[in-house]
């Protein structure tokens, strides 16, 4: 119940989405969700294990892994063997961008971090 409220119950009304809510504690009600949450933990904790980041990570873990699922193609869900990307915006997703979890990357310094005239503009 700590997700439900009037906005949410109004927007799924007007979206023609019919709500079903489970009993407090019982997961094995929602079987679906729950197997998704255990796919996405598990390729969370594999993708810390080969960037070798830390444990609290997690949370941008799971996130970047909600994404590649996005982004890849799936048999289920009778989506015709098309990513869920795809069904959402009707258009193929550009994989382009994405790279390995833990790439390091540059970060601008900006404002008051702005070093010395000579000195480089952003650091690893």
């Amino acid at each position: 119940m700590e997700f439900l409220n009037e906005n949410l119950q109004t927007w799924c009304h007007l979206e023609g989405i019919e709500m079903q809510l489970t009993a407090p504690y019982s997961p094995s009600q929602n079987g679906v969700a729950e197997r998704m949450n255990r796919t996405l933990v598990e390729l969370a904790r594999a993708i810390l294990m080969d960037s070798k980041l830390p444990e609290f990570l997690w949370e941008p873990a799971v996130a970047h892994a909600a994404y590649l699922r996005n982004m890849s193609y799936t048999s289920s869900l009778r989506l015709g063997n098309r990513t869920p990307y795809q069904v959402w915006y009707g258009k193929k997703p550009d994989v382009s961008h994405l790279c390995k979890f833990g790439t390091p990357v540059w970060v601008l310094l900006q404002g008051q971090n702005v070093q010395r005239k000579m000195l480089p503009k952003s650091q690893c």
